[in-house]
């Protein structure tokens, strides 16, 4: 079957050899519809600098979706014809992977049945779910990013009469606003580089968004909330972002770090915050509060309040994927989407 695998060197291929997973008794075989570019995780994976991960080749991808072919006699959590979320490859022999998202099949696991009956499960897999009748399945891949931003807002603790800046209009920055406004916050600015991103983020409720090479943002932040902030989140990765941040937050606030990979060279203004605040960092999904959050998700996405092709700019085949991540890389798209 194809896949797209990155070697150590940076170089992208769509190889045709990489054998189908086979069905097991708790497993599920899955025919990729589409996949979308992260472009934080797939773009380090290519660059080879994604922390904690060494192992090439590796099959690219983890916002993927398909649909059910097969099922393992264990398997109650999913049905042939069903659409899924995170369909992946596991471990295979000559390919490592943290999903494999970008292969031709893959498979999901019912990890509810391996813990009922006893065996040894990986919880990264309970984020594998069914998305339910009504959503688009292409369009359903930017559902990876809006769970991860949905969660880890919620882990940070955002929620109702909350003031909030955010730093990024990459697709997390502009879903982490959406996400912000439906947990109830009263107050939402982002920050980007782009004008047209901007007016997405205004699109999903931003009370201000800014063009940081056009105005000072954290001027144009104290006008419109001089009591400053109970929040805010650099959904980048760069020190500057948090050396800004620290003029920004009010006492005993919360800096959240969701951009991976801040810069190990540049220091931080620690002198400009408060003599109390909190940093946590949410940069890496954890499984278990994903799984929670996924109905929610879905029944904002079914009733309109989430706009999934806000954020999808670009659909294209898998042979097209060196355009798709030259998109992804002149910032021309946001998410951009590799269908099978």
């Amino acid at each position: 079957m194809k896949g797209l695998v990155v070697y150590g060197n940076g170089t992208i291929k769509l190889e045709n050899n990489i054998p189908v997973p086979e069905v097991t008794p708790y497993t599920a075989l899955v025919k990729t519809i589409a996949c979308g570019i992260c472009n934080g995780t797939d773009t380090k994976l290519r660059e080879g600098h994604l922390n904690g991960f060494s192992t090439y080749p590796a099959v690219l991808g983890h916002e993927a979706v398909g649909q059910v072919l097969a099922v393992g006699e264990k398997v109650t959590k999913y049905k042939v014809g069903d659409y899924v979320l995170r369909s992946g490859l596991g471990d295979m022999q000559d390919y490592a992977s943290l999903w494999g998202g970008f292969a031709e099949y893959g498979r999901v696991v019912d990890y509810e049945a391996l813990v009922a009956d006893g065996m040894p499960a990986n919880v990264g897999d309970i984020t594998q779910q069914v998305i339910p009748e009504g959503i688009d399945p292409v369009d359903g891949t930017m559902l990876i990013t809006v769970k991860e931003v949905y969660s880890a807002l919620k882990r940070l603790g955002v929620g109702k009469g909350h003031k909030v800046a955010i730093s990024g209009c990459g697709p997390v920055g502009i879903a982490m606003v959406k996400a912000a406004k439906l947990l109830g916050a009263e107050f939402v600015a982002l920050s980007g580089h782009h004008d047209w991103r901007i007016a997405i983020a205004k699109k999903q409720g931003a009370d201000l968004a800014i063009n940081k090479k056009q105005q000072d943002f954290a001027k144009a932040v104290l006008e419109a909330c001089p009591e400053k902030l109970d929040f805010y989140i650099d959904a980048v990765g760069r020190c500057g972002i948090l050396s800004e941040a620290l003029g920004l937050i009010k006492d005993d606030a919360v800096i959240g770090i969701y951009g991976i990979g801040i810069e190990e060279d540049k220091g931080i203004a620690w002198n400009r915050g408060p003599y109390n605040f909190k940093i946590h960092s949410v940069q890496w999904p954890i499984p278990e509060r994903e799984e929670a959050v996924h109905d929610e998700v879905m029944q904002y996405t079914l009733q309109g309040d989430i706009d999934l092709k806000d954020f999808v700019t670009h659909i294209l085949p898998i042979e097209e994927f060196e355009e798709g991540f030259r998109l992804v890389g002149s910032r021309e798209g946001l998410k951009v989407v590799l269908k099978f």
